[in-house]
């Protein structure tokens, strides 16, 4: 009878919300039941007839007695499969809000600009014809910044060493482009471990869009531009400091913060939840935005 409930009677009647079709078959279960075991216990169990006789006064009782006690496995039954079921649905939305995540995840750092490598391709068509040694060198850097982004950027996690390499790459490649552009990349240990720097491992591609954010909106057409990167390492926490000047006039098709810097935020929600703090300060001169996550 317990078999019958959880896996017919539940599965096809009560999940699919036939629920009077589930009641009546109930009933009629406890009640065959019911029947079958007082057959069997009338016809083959002369002991329990004697004791029957002297417990029961009455069939209604009997069955009264029995009746309760299936309707109790019966109830227990099924409140056993619908723990069963909701535990396998509740996995279930866990692995599908996961897949979702991670294919999220995975849209948010597979972003290449096009823009840079549209102008980078066009910078080492010039130089061909003009510096054919520097166009060598930057095909070189190119390179490896798109080996960087189409191999490692698919793993999930690589090391902060390989991740600074790749974002003074990229910043390298944009002083070809640019001669006015100069900028500084440096790496504070804070921590007593000596070693934790070149240990330290995180998901790829978390700061390049605020360096991307740092050059664009510090190009200058008068004057020189400058952005200056900073990691400092301590035993709990990486900061991260992008810093960049503004140009004297604004730049009138930059959009303040950009959709980057919403995918970047997205992104880190994803990967640390409320673990990481974020700040922008704007000023007229300079934008400096300051990232700390933990460790």
């Amino acid at each position: 009878m317990v078999y019958v409930n959880m896996y017919l009677l539940v599965p096809r009647f009560l999940f699919k919300a036939k629920y009077l079709t589930y009641i009546i078959s109930l009933v009629l279960l406890i009640l065959s039941t019911y029947l079958v075991m007082r057959y069997v216990v009338t016809n083959y169990f002369e002991q329990y007839r004697i004791v029957e006789r002297r417990v029961f006064s009455s069939v209604f009782r009997e069955m009264l007695a029995t009746t309760n006690l299936l309707t109790i496995l019966v109830f227990s039954s099924t409140s056993i499969k619908l723990f069963q079921q909701w535990a396998r649905d509740t996995q279930r939305i866990n692995e599908l809000e996961k897949s979702s995540m991670q294919l999220e995840l995975k849209e948010l750092k597979n972003q290449i600009n096009p823009h840079f490598l549209f102008n980078m391709l066009n910078n080492v068509n010039v130089l061909v014809r003009k510096d054919p040694e520097k166009a060598s060198m930057t095909i070189l850097k190119l390179s490896d910044f798109l080996r960087y982004q189409l191999y490692d950027n698919n793993q999930d996690s690589v090391l902060l060493l390989s991740e600074i390499q790749f974002l003074k790459d990229f910043m390298e490649l944009e002083k070809i482009r640019r001669d006015e552009f100069t900028f500084s990349l440096a790496i504070e240990n804070k921590s007593e471990n000596e070693d934790l720097v070149s240990q330290l491992v995180l998901p790829p591609n978390l700061f390049i869009t605020f360096i991307e954010n740092a050059i664009k909106h510090s190009v200058d057409l008068d004057n020189s531009s400058e952005v200056n990167i900073l990691f400092q390492i301590y035993d709990t926490e990486l900061i991260f400091i992008s810093s960049n000047t503004k140009p004297s006039e604004p730049i009138q098709d930059c959009e303040k913060g950009g959709l980057g810097l919403v995918n970047v935020k997205r992104r880190l929600e994803l990967l640390y939840d409320k673990n990481f703090d974020l700040k922008i300060e704007d000023t007229e001169r300079n934008y400096t935005a300051t990232l700390t996550l933990p460790i």
